[in-house]
This record gives structure tokens, sequence and C-alpha cells, in this order.
């Protein structure tokens, strides 16, 4: 099949359901040529399959298996994954980042308690940004890290934003040091050296693109209303 993710045409085969059914949004039947062809080889998917968590099945791997690849790929297209939960409020992206665990999910679902239907979810784990000459969209994939939330959208990116978990709420701009460190964790890395000195350049034009704030937060309705107040109403 082939998908325009991040308009980027992507051809991918899938042998399991889910990423099949992820993808039917994503499909594309124009004539552009194909700008990044994904396939694995029995060796690396058997490979994945046997470092798998307890309770995931062999097609959440295979999707995990394109998203992987396709990460990679895209960052020769000024495309780079952030791995976070993508809120949209007011036609705008705001991208909510953090290192497993710390409930990157659950804030956003503070903001659709605190505002309803103003806001929603367009990706759950797996949204990319591309840039282009003097912005930054946000786009959703077909790529999925369980929740099922995985939209065929794209909006301006407004903003990143940091979560660390703390009794108290509060928002802070990081300098661009940290945002880097923050960034090269909550993306595609493990890539060549090549690769690697293109995703740094991304990095800093994003810097010159887009926001970023480091958010404090604890489990409490609250944060997500001070965050509003800290990142969209100020």
């Amino acid at each position: 099949m082939r998908c325009l993710i991040a308009d980027l045409v992507v051809e991918l085969n899938p042998e399991y359901d889910e990423t099949k059914k992820l993808a039917k949004p994503f499909l594309y039947s124009g004539s552009r040529e194909t700008d990044i062809a994904l396939s694995y080889s029995q060796e690396y998917f058997l490979d994945l399959l046997s470092r798998r968590a307890e309770g995931v099945t062999e097609g959440e791997m295979e999707n995990f298996a394109f998203s992987n690849m396709f990460n990679r790929r895209a960052i020769n297209f000024s495309t780079m994954l952030v791995h976070s939960s993508a809120l949209i409020y007011n036609g705008g992206a705001y991208l909510f980042s953090a290192k497993s665990g710390v409930g990157k999910s659950f804030h956003t679902r503070l903001w659709l308690k605190a505002f309803g239907d103003k806001v929603h979810i367009m990706n759950d784990d797996k949204p990319v940004v591309r840039l282009y000459g003097d912005h930054a969209i946000a786009y959703g994939t077909p790529f999925d890290g369980g929740s099922g939330i995985a939209l065929n959208e794209s909006f301006p990116l407004k903003a990143i934003v940091f979560l660390e978990r703390g009794e108290e709420n509060s928002v802070r701009v990081p300098d661009s040091r940290e945002v880097i460190q923050k960034l090269y964790f909550q993306t595609a890395h493990m890539v060549s050296m090549n690769t690697a000195d293109k995703m740094l350049r991304n990095f800093e034009k994003l810097l010159s693109l887009t926001s970023f704030y480091i958010l404090t937060c604890n489990m409490d309705i609250d944060a997500a209303k001070v965050a509003f107040d800290g990142i969209v109403k100020q």
C-alpha cells in the first residue's frame, strides 16, 4: 500500500491487521513518486519479537518496526519524530513529550477533561514534525503506542512541552542546550553519522521555528489549567 504521511509518499506492505487498519486513513492513490519505501527482513522482525515486552502482539511489533524505519528515513526530509502526545487546540498543535512512565498521555487527557471539545488528541505517541522554510507542521502518523489514536491530520506546531513530575504545577522556558538534550532522547536516534548530522541541523532549525517549555506537573486537573495559562494563554 502507498500512504501519504507528513506529505511524504510512503510505500509499505504490512502483514498484520494493526498497521493495515491504522494506515487506511493515510492511503494515497495519486501519481507522485514514492519518497520512502519501507520493508523489513524476517531476521530483523524475529529479533524485535525476541525483545518485546510481555503482552505485546506481533502486529504491534510490526507497527513499531515500520515506525522505527520511517522515522529514521524521514530525517532526510527535514522531518522528525517527537515521542509525544499531540494535543490540538484552536488550530495549533502542542506536543507533550516525556520519558516513558511520566504520564504524557495522562496529562493530555486532563486537557480533555478541563476543556472538553475545544481540544482533541491527534496522535498519542508518535506524531512527527516537518520543517519548511519559515514554519513547522505537526502531522499525525499511522504509528501508534497502544492507544489507537492515530489521526490523519496536520496543524501548525505551536509548542513542544517536556513534562516532569512534581508536587506543584509550574511552567518554565528551557535554554537551547536543554532543549536539544531532551529532543535527542524523544526522537529517532542510534542513526548513522551522516543522518545524525542532518538530525542536529533539524534540531537547530526547529529551535528557531517554535516555542519550548518545561512543565512540572502533578496529576490534578489544575495541571492542565496551569499549562494552558503558561503555554497557550501567555
